[in-house]
């Protein structure tokens, strides 16, 4: 969410990504409002389906793609690197305080900021790698890390259950809090290496180059198909949801001891390896990291594609989507505190469902024109960088 998506060596902003940004955006707005009964079936249930913990992943490849760009894309320096570095690591302070302050309203969405900020000190110690050898740290992550989470949870009798969101009264047990961003929560940095990793290699590329671009959509088209293909093999042909059923391991997790709900909250479960396989969003399974970072890479590489002929029909929906991928940041705080003061105590909502998530949705894109994005970036955006800024500057 924090701008970085500023090109190498051009000046100008990468548009698809800004607009892939807006598309993480609303997918997220629509998951954290679409919610009570019948969220599960119908319209309701189709955006879930499509967005949920695809939304959400988005953000994190996204993020990775960034800061390899600020850093200087495919023509990385050392001057550029050791410059994004110190900015990201004010950036990573900035984000967890922001989420600790978040965390402090009564709202029913999960927080993903402190959980991000960390995961940009992960990136600090890679910035200077290739797209070959992030590539390499991408597939080892999704491969192992899901692996490791289900040991130290279950194995070694760490809590699996995701609780509430931080802030900063949390702090007083901060063992607890490391464990919960590392490992046991919604969006927990360990597995989610894997998104940070994938974006790192992506940004690396030659991203203005179509080609490069459709090369970027059509790799993740087969993560994203291959995945789920996998998952369907071994879990329902190699027998591993009958194995779930017959161990009545669905029950705490499925509607009708057979369906999986719509995600889980960050974690698979540790009673059964099988789980490792199984596709539910928000699970940080194998299968789930995979699949969306191929979504990921698809929906990014096909906004690049699209960049180029939509603004020869008309620029408007382009600068209004754009507009708003741009200052996500501001945007994201704006919408935890709207869906707060919606939720009266996460009650039956003040303004229902459906004109809410149209009031978000076209809130931020007026907003974000108002303000003048994507020339002028956000409030939020605007004070880190500033901050980020002048504190790299002290340290020279």
């Amino acid at each position: 969410m924090v701008d970085t998506s500023t090109a190498a060596g051009k000046g100008t902003r990468l548009t698809g990504i800004d607009v892939a940004r807006s598309f993480a955006l609303f997918g997220m707005m629509a998951t954290h409002i679409l919610t009570g009964p019948g969220s599960d079936e119908g319209a309701m249930g189709a955006i879930h389906e499509a967005a949920g913990g695809r939304a959400a992943a988005l953000f994190a490849v996204l993020a990775g793609a960034g800061l390899a760009l600020a850093s200087g894309g495919d023509r990385p320096t050392p001057e550029k690197v050791s410059r994004t570095r110190r900015t990201t690591l004010v950036r990573s302070v900035a984000l967890v305080a922001l989420g600790l302050t978040l965390g402090m309203i009564e709202t029913p969405v999960a927080i993903i900021l402190a959980y991000y900020g960390l995961l940009f000190l992960v990136a600090i110690p890679v910035l200077q790698w290739r797209a070959r050898s992030l590539t390499a740290a991408a597939v080892a992550a999704a491969l192992a890390t899901p692996v490791v989470s289900y040991w130290l949870r279950g194995d070694q009798g760490l809590e699996e259950s995701a609780g509430d969101n931080l802030e900063w009264s949390s702090l007083g047990e901060f063992a607890h809090v490391v464990r919960h961003l590392l490992l046991t929560g919604y969006y927990p940095v360990l597995t989610w290496t894997a998104y940070l990793f994938a974006g790192l290699a992506v940004g690396r590329l030659a991203l203005r180059d179509q080609r490069v671009a459709a090369l970027v959509a059509g790799i993740g088209a087969a993560l994203a198909a291959g995945a789920w293909a996998v998952s369907t093999i071994a879990v329902r042909a190699a027998g591993g949801f009958g194995a779930l059923i017959d161990n009545d391991l669905l029950t705490r997790y499925s509607v009708n001891g057979r369906t999986p709900n719509d995600g889980f909250y960050g974690t698979s479960p540790v009673n059964d390896p099988w789980w490792l396989l199984v596709r539910i969003a928000h699970s940080g399974s194998i299968t789930d990291l995979v699949h969306t970072i191929g979504t990921s890479m698809l929906v990014l590489g096909l906004t690049l594609l699209a960049v180029r002929p939509i603004q020869r029909v008309g620029r408007v929906p382009l600068r209004m989507l754009a507009a708003a991928g741009s200052m996500t940041l501001t945007l994201y705080c704006l919408h935890v505190v709207a869906v707060g003061l919606n939720s009266s105590g996460f009650g039956d909502p003040l303004v229902p469902v459906w004109p809410f998530l149209v009031l978000n949705i076209v809130g931020a894109v007026v907003i974000a024109l108002l303000w003048g994005a994507p020339d002028r970036r956000g409030p939020v955006e605007d004070a880190i960088a500033i901050t980020a800024g002048a504190a790299t500057r002290d340290q020279r």
